[in-house]
């Protein structure tokens, strides 16, 4: 039974969210349908975000296995730009090629293994600073000063090791299993669904990152649901509608929610507020919908999220020179959370794209980063893309500015991470216990976690 199903029989005591795209201001991309899949009720042991053993399976069976985005044509625009990027123990440098493309090479030299290169720049070779064997950025050995004393190699027996790359729409992954399907199958549909939202315009306008004491798991799936808006996020709850929230499967390896902004709030609160209150209520949480510098003032007759979808359209027309006149209130209002298996999240829409990426640690800690992408000015030239700051421990996201109203936000997920930990950690063998429909995408995440573990 889904949602749908779900609001029609009493049990939901919400409207659908197709019901209210049906009510906004212009229709939504036939995308926004629902993509329901029944992955029915079963628990999870708590084991599986606590056992080293379980840990180590994913990182032989998954982490090896998938997908991974490393990193931004715009990080690496120049002939020799060089990005490293690191999973686990696995370290891999992407380079950009003399015919423009994108080649990517374990970061290690093949005399005596050591690492290669320290830190992304630009590079003309990469050479060794151990004994100086040096490789062109095709990978080629181009100079080895003991060659006279390997009589049993020759330039064409140690190439860098090369690492399967492929890109979308600027984002370039990487995968160290050449018998991986190709990365535009694993993906679909999002690249038509982004396509709608001008991905290829955006750019990299802020990059942060902090160690979380928690599982891999534990933080992704605090992003692969919406309802822990009522506890963890409370200055949201007046006017975003996560009970009529859309969850969905979209493949294997791709879910989403799409999650109404501007209406009713949810079950649990006052439903007694009208939509000029609800406008002040979005404002005082910092929400990007609204021109601060002008008067807000409600027109007789409209809803709180007529009104700033249409604010939305004018803004983001103002600063970027595209006509968004055509496009739905959803595509400028609501939150379109998309995620890649295993650990890359990505919103949809207009506004501000947000972007989740967790890189494991060990079992019981993760790389958590947050981007923005923001779209580029129709007729200007892209800004350069923000490099990562990194968090310490005792830093808080609320001091990023570039995160803008979100930045306190994720300082309140954060919170969430650690003592979750503790509590699975208590738990033992006992179960963990997912809603059928609400969280049917952490449910996703941990039936292809099995899929790859059995292969």
């Amino acid at each position: 039974m889904n949602v749908q199903q779900k609001v029609k029989m009493g049990q939901a005591p919400v409207i659908s969210y197709q019901e209210l795209l049906k009510s906004d201001s212009r229709p939504s991309p036939a995308f926004y349908a629902p993509a329901t899949r029944d992955l029915g009720t079963e628990p999870i042991p708590a084991s599986n975000y606590t056992s080293p053993e379980v840990y180590a399976r994913e990182v032989e069976k998954v982490w090896m296995k998938t997908w991974q985005w490393a990193c931004r044509d715009d990080d690496i625009p120049k002939v020799g730009d060089t990005y490293v990027y690191e999973l686990l123990d696995q370290a891999v440098i992407l380079v950009r090629q003399e015919n423009g493309d994108v080649r990517a090479f374990k970061n290690v030299c093949r005399h005596r293994g050591r690492k290669l290169v320290n830190a992304s720049g630009c590079k003309t070779s990469f050479r060794c600073a151990y004994h100086g064997l040096t490789w062109s950025i095709d990978g080629k050995l181009i100079e080895n000063p003991f060659a006279w004393d390997f009589p049993q190699l020759t330039a064409d027996d140690v190439p860098l090791l090369s690492v399967r790359s492929e890109s979308w729409a600027g984002f370039i992954f990487i995968n160290f299993d050449d018998d991986a399907a190709p990365l535009l199958d694993v993906i679909a549909p999002m690249p038509e669904h982004f396509a709608h939202w001008k991905i290829e315009n955006c750019y990299k306008s802020a990059h942060v990152a902090k160690v979380a004491n928690a599982n891999w798991k534990v933080c992704a799936e605090a992003f692969l649901e919406a309802h822990h808006v009522i506890c963890t996020h409370p200055e949201y709850n007046l006017f975003s509608g996560y009970d009529s929230g859309q969850h969905d499967v979209l493949s294997d390896h791709v879910t989403r929610f799409l999650a109404p902004n501007g209406i009713t709030p949810g079950p649990f609160l006052d439903r007694g507020i009208d939509d000029n209150r609800r406008v002040e209520l979005m404002l005082a949480a910092g929400n990007r919908a609204f021109d601060k510098s002008k008067k807000i003032e409600l027109p007789e007759g409209m809803t709180a999220r007529a009104f700033a979808a249409e604010s939305v359209r004018q803004s983001l027309a103002a600063r970027t020179g595209y006509d968004f006149s055509t496009y739905s209130d959803a595509d400028m209002l609501d939150g379109q959370g998309y995620d890649i298996f295993p650990n890359f999240h990505l919103w949809g829409g207009f506004k501000d794209k947000i972007s989740y990426r967790f890189r494991p640690l060990g079992p019981d800690k993760t790389l958590m980063e947050v981007f923005l992408f923001t779209l580029a000015p129709k007729d200007g030239p892209m800004p350069k893309p923000a490099t990562m700051r990194m968090l310490g421990p005792d830093e808080k996201w609320a001091e990023v500015p570039e995160l803008g109203a979100l930045a306190p936000v994720y300082d309140q997920d954060y919170s969430n991470m650690e003592p979750v930990q503790a509590g699975l950690k208590s738990l033992g063998d006992e179960p963990v216990h997912f809603s059928e429909y609400l969280e049917v995408r952490c449910r996703n995440l941990h039936r292809m976690i099995d899929v790859y573990m059995a292969r």
